[in-house]
């Protein structure tokens, strides 16, 4: 199975605006973070959530490519900042393609066939007066069976 989050983190930490803007956590990485992010984590901050996988079955065998929904969540205090951080992220893997070497996998490389703009939703998280811009992509990434 691909690392989609692991992927997706390694080429939106390469990014000087999307970094720019996130800056670093306490641990000294992006904050870039897949599925949850942390209670004490400071803002802007970058959410990565896998949400479904449609495989490329053949005839003769197992899905040598998966398209993968997405979901990234750009939060921020002001929505002027969570909308700069959520176009930086569009910017970033928005039509990626080309191979990508994920760390922390045994320096697995995972090859993205393309990855695609979906949609876009905005709102407001009263209770935390914090603002997210949810947006989805599908990453077609090759797999081997």
């Amino acid at each position: 199975m691909a690392n989609v989050s692991g992927i997706l983190y390694t080429i939106l930490a390469a990014d000087a605006t999307v970094t720019g803007l996130v800056g670093t956590d306490a641990g000294g990485g992006s904050r870039i973070y897949p599925l949850t992010i942390p209670q004490a984590a400071a803002l802007p901050a970058v959410r990565i959530t896998e949400i479904a996988v449609e495989p490329s079955d053949t005839k003769t065998g197992a899905s040598t490519l998966d398209a993968i929904r997405v979901q990234i969540d750009s939060y921020a205090m002001s929505m002027l900042t969570a909308q700069q951080l959520d176009e930086a992220v569009r910017g970033a893997i928005d039509r990626y393609r080309g191979s990508v070497t994920v760390a922390g996998t045994g320096g697995a490389t995972y090859f993205v066939d393309g990855v695609r703009f979906e949609n876009r939703n905005q709102t407001m998280e009263t209770e935390k007066d914090i603002f997210r811009i949810s947006t989805d992509y599908q990453v077609r990434i090759h797999r081997t069976p």
